[in-house]
């Protein structure tokens, strides 16, 4: 009996327990989106440039996070979205377009799509995106070289091919120095051409280029010499258009040129908006020669690059006439120096003039005379450098020096004199010295120079820098760095840092202490 009555007593718990897990939310939703495809050839997507869908839940959701799903490799978050008041059973979503920068969509699957209430809420759900990397056009069947009629026409022929379809095929000559168009044939889109154009000799032509074109822009070329006729000059730059990151990262400037006869002359000039300018009277040299064909390799010394020049003309005479061809210059949004050397903050005998750097393109390193004298530059210094008594140098990040550093840092024996407190006045710069792993992802780029900027995308697959003071302990000659510099109004510039020396100095000099590196700072 009284064991009933125990059990009595407990029902009304019971059934509450019971009504509570009745009354469980089994999370539910729906996901309303197009398939999508990433196509390589043209950098978006399709059918859309923008990838957007709408979810609805059956709960309020608070976040919604993207993923990019790829084969082979882990989920890449994409994209946060806080909706804070916003939050709702149904939201519209749309990923903005940097959150795809420096992201390799190869073997792309999917986007994952997951809606969070709290820890115990969410769906997950897929929109699918496909890779597509279609091929290039082919250009086959076309003869290396054609004596061309000089009163008629002359039947150019070949075979053209693209798998995704061809939009057209234009015809060049170089009859005036540059290769400028004479005719063009129309694809129609599809995938196989048999070329059959009829071209119209121009006076000097030395060579003739055919271009094809594919439905998404891809193209593919085949140039084609002219022999057995007399000819101007033909003259080919090594580079095509110059990428230039001031004021140390220049290209050379080379080429080939063929000619008839005998060169006579070959002018260098620099182009700027404003007109042209010889800049040298260049020697080429004589490579090979048989009769009616001469083969020469120029080179232009120091090219004046800079930020106003456009590109670099070169004028070639020979027997039969002048040429001219262009290598356009391309400013590239970021400076690089080679070898700067800095001293640490200096003693009471040696003033430093080279402690702090501020990337600024006329005078990059500065010393605290110079700041104290112009108290503009305080704010504009990205980073110093420090040696300690261990000894080992440091970087500094200029709103984390702590008091006692900063007045280690003289002038003639007075004390740097920055607006205080640092931490809210002075730049907010972090570095990160990279593993192996990471340096084998920038360095070949950084040899090649094959980057058209630092931003983000850059250096994806290094984590953000966020390191205060890496000292001599942590890097070694030819480490890199990357280093973020942002101001207080939250302006940022990438810097990548290859190390090229270190000196440390003995105890007591070891204020001193040089570094010698190569650098390159966002614009």
């Amino acid at each position: 009996m009284k064991s009933l009555l125990k059990l009595l007593s407990l029902l009304p718990l019971l059934l509450l327990v019971m009504c509570k897990k009745k009354d469980t939310l089994i999370p539910e939703g729906t996901l309303t989106a197009k398939d999508y495809v990433y196509n390589n050839a043209i950098k978006r997507f399709e059918p859309d440039e923008t990838v957007s869908g709408s979810l609805s839940a059956n709960f309020e959701m608070r976040t919604v996070y993207y993923y990019l799903q790829r084969q082979g490799k882990t989920d890449t978050l994409l994209q946060i979205d806080f909706l804070r008041n916003d939050a709702s059973s149904n939201y519209e979503f749309a990923l903005k377009s940097e959150s795809w920068s420096g992201v390799n969509m190869n073997g792309s699957k999917g986007l994952k799509v997951l809606a969070v209430r709290d820890n115990n809420t969410s769906i997950e759900k897929i929109i699918a995106i496909n890779y597509f990397d279609p091929a290039a056009p082919v250009v086959g069947e076309v003869p290396e070289t054609i004596t061309p009629n000089l009163t008629g026409v002359t039947a150019i022929t070949g075979k053209i091919t693209s798998p995704t379809g061809i939009a057209k095929v234009d015809i060049f000559d170089n009859a005036n120095g540059d290769f400028e168009l004479v005719g063009t044939v129309p694809g129609n889109n599809a995938k196989d051409l048999q070329l059959n154009y009829q071209y119209e000799y121009n006076d000097g032509a030395g060579q003739l280029k055919i271009e094809v074109t594919d439905i998404y822009g891809l193209k593919a070329e085949k140039v084609v010499q002219f022999v057995n006729i007399p000819f101007k000059p033909v003259i080919t730059f090594a580079s095509t258009t110059l990428k230039v990151a001031l004021p140390d990262g220049t290209p050379e400037v080379k080429g080939t040129i063929k000619s008839f006869t005998a060169l006579t002359t070959v002018n260098a000039y620099v182009v700027t908006a404003g007109g042209s300018t010889l800049h040298q009277v260049v020697t080429p040299e004589l490579e090979n020669s048989v009769p009616n064909e001469f083969n020469y390799s120029f080179t232009v010394t120091s090219f004046p690059f800079a930020e106003n020049v456009t590109s670099c003309r070169l004028e070639v005479t020979d027997a039969t006439g002048t040429s001219t061809a262009n290598a356009n210059v391309q400013i590239l949004p970021y400076y690089y120096w080679k070898n700067l050397t800095m001293m640490a903050q200096g003693n009471a005998t040696t003033t430093s003039s080279t402690c702090f750097f501020t990337g600024d393109l006329a005078d990059p390193l500065i010393g605290p005379c110079d700041a104290n004298a112009n108290p503009e530059l305080h704010t504009k210094i990205d980073f110093a450098i420090f040696t300690n008594s261990t000894p080992l140098l440091a970087f500094q990040n200029p709103s984390n020096i702590s008091s006692g550093t900063l007045t280690t840092f003289k002038c003639n024996g007075t004390n740097w004199d920055p607006p205080l407190p640092n931490a809210t006045t002075l730049m907010k710069t972090t570095f990160r010295v990279l593993t192996d792993a990471q340096d084998a992802l920038l360095r070949p780029r950084l040899e090649a120079m094959s980057m058209d900027d630092l931003s983000d995308a850059f250096f994806t697959g290094v984590q953000a820098p966020t390191a205060s003071a890496p000292n001599s302990g942590t890097f070694r000659e030819n480490s890199l760095l990357y280093v973020k510099a942002v101001t207080q109004a939250g302006v940022t510039k990438n810097i990548l840092i290859r190390v090229v020396n270190v000196n440390v100095v003995a105890v007591p000099n070891q204020a001193t202490s040089t570094i010698t590196f190569d650098i390159l700072k966002q614009k």
